[in-house]
């Protein structure tokens, strides 16, 4: 598969899965007589440090903190992973990411999350970025007040762009910025439907070659009572990309962290 191909897949499918979400939020006004749900806000922090193992192998780490002040919990992440780069224009991801959430209106959680999928990237003549990335997870949850366990699929399918806002010979360099933008729909096996749909903008800026930091914002769709998709979450995050060793470049880091 070339590289002209992925882009024009890439490209393909983001006007696809907008569309798609656009008509369902359409039909949701449109047809239902309900009000529409409260909307909520929810506040990231996440911490990826990468280290180089070799040349086709790097590893990384997930640090976390999740507050949703309207639903009373926060969530705490830490996970380890590597992805392994047999070519170029092509990743092949893997790690566990173990999820512990205080609650205070329901029982606390603590969740293990093994997931692994292949990442499909290109560039093109003005340095813009884009990537396809479908990944398999296994979301085992345990309520800690009961011990019940609840087993969970889900397949994730995340489009990105990323674009320099630097002249062609100075992007993706020191103290330059650029601007992020993917859609992600998320499959979920307990209900057999995506759950939730999730848009992205963002804004990153490379303080040196061995640390970006950059700051998202989600509009996330859902499906309150099991209905349409329906408009009911703000994300506000910020997001630390670091490099602990040398062999980790500058386009490794780019390429690096995981949405959980």
């Amino acid at each position: 598969m070339s590289i002209r191909t992925l882009t024009r897949f890439a490209v393909v499918l983001s006007g696809v899965l907008l569309c798609a979400a656009a008509a369902s939020v359409g039909a949701q006004t449109s047809s239902s007589p309900e009000p529409p749900p409260e909307v909520a806000n929810e506040y990231r922090i996440t911490a990826f440090p990468s280290y180089h193992i070799n040349e086709k192998w790097s590893g990384f780490g997930y640090l976390g903190w999740v507050y949703k002040p309207d639903a009373e919990y926060s969530s705490y992440y830490l996970g380890k992973g590597v992805f392994y780069s047999p070519a170029k224009w092509v990743h092949i991801w893997g790690g566990l990411i173990g999820v512990y959430t205080d609650s205070t209106p329901k029982s606390d959680s603590l969740e293990l999350r093994p997931f692994i999928g292949p990442k499909f990237l290109g560039s093109n003549r003005r340095k813009w970025r884009y990537f396809n990335w479908t990944r398999y997870e296994l979301r085992l949850t345990e309520t800690l007040d009961t011990d019940e366990w609840k087993t969970v699929h889900r397949v994730r399918n995340q489009t990105r762009i990323e674009i320099p806002l630097a002249p062609i010979d100075r992007a993706w360099t020191p103290k330059s910025w650029y601007l992020l933008a993917d859609v992600e729909p998320i499959y979920r096996s307990d209900t057999g439907q995506i759950d939730p749909l999730r848009l992205r903008v963002g804004l990153g800026y490379v303080t040196s070659r061995r640390v970006l930091v950059e700051f998202h914002y989600f509009t996330q769709y859902t499906r309150p009572e099991g209905g349409r998709l329906a408009y009911t979450d703000n994300i506000f995050r910020i997001n630390l990309k670091i490099a602990l060793s040398k062999g980790i470049n500058l386009m490794r880091l780019l390429d690096g962290g995981v949405d959980d």
